[in-house]
């Protein structure tokens, strides 16, 4: 169908009337319909997948995030027990009467390095600053009798044993060892590997099986410095 519209147009000196025909688009048969409906269904399906795949794509990539990062920890556990330190604290005393010997030492059965970090020892409920401390309570004095060495700050390499203290004068050697079996008597220690990983045993609890701690403690003035 179409359409007429009257248009004036003005010259120099008259006006005049034109008659323009509008025609319309014709309207769309069945046919064209039916290839617009599948266009548009076409379209929206590409567009479902195209959001399905953009989905897959961001849960593929949180996995592989995932997977590695559960890598990594397997791989730093791992690596943390092929270095991993133990400690252990033993005394040994010998009585024939005649002579005695007291020793103390400490021993590191793990396979990576440890770091001794701060010790405390307790005699017989008290708190001990050093070795000299320790004989001077037990009412003995430092002599050719009595070595000592430095086990605080100190980095035991496997399989190392350190001698703390040793002591052949019997007298002596008799005190430390009824002192060490006092119930008010303890040492407590606390070591670290090399990636921090610290562990805190206490002969008041069982010093074979230290506790993990994330930090080794201060005991304050009550640390044992030597």
């Amino acid at each position: 169908m179409a359409k007429w519209q009257t248009v004036f147009s003005r010259g120099s000196n008259d006006l005049s009337e034109e008659t323009t025909e509008i025609k319309e688009e014709p309207p769309l048969d069945a046919h064209s319909e039916q290839v617009f409906a599948r266009t548009e269904r076409m379209f929206l399906r590409l567009t479902f997948w195209q959001t399905v795949l953009s989905v897959a794509g961001v849960f593929i990539a949180i996995v592989a995030l995932y997977a590695a990062l559960t890598e990594s920890a397997a791989v730093r556990q791992q690596t943390a027990a092929a270095v991993w330190p133990f400690v252990q604290f033993s005394t040994e005393d010998s009585d024939s009467g005649e002579s005695a010997e007291f020793t103390m030492y400490f021993t590191n059965t793990g396979v990576g390095p440890a770091r001794m970090r701060t010790m405390r020892l307790v005699i017989d409920g008290e708190s001990i600053r050093d070795w000299e401390h320790a004989v001077t309570i037990l009412g003995g004095q430092l002599t050719d009798h009595v070595s000592r060495n430095f086990v605080s700050d100190r980095v035991l390499s496997p399989d190392e044993e350190v001698v703390s203290f040793s002591t052949t004068d019997p007298d002596l050697a008799r005190q430390f060892r009824a002192s060490v079996a006092s119930p008010d008597s303890f040492i407590a220690f606390c070591y670290c590997s090399i990636f921090n990983e610290c562990w805190l045993a206490d002969s008041r609890k069982d010093i074979q099986n230290p506790e993990t701690v994330e930090a080794c403690p201060d005991f304050g003035s009550a640390t044992f410095r030597d």
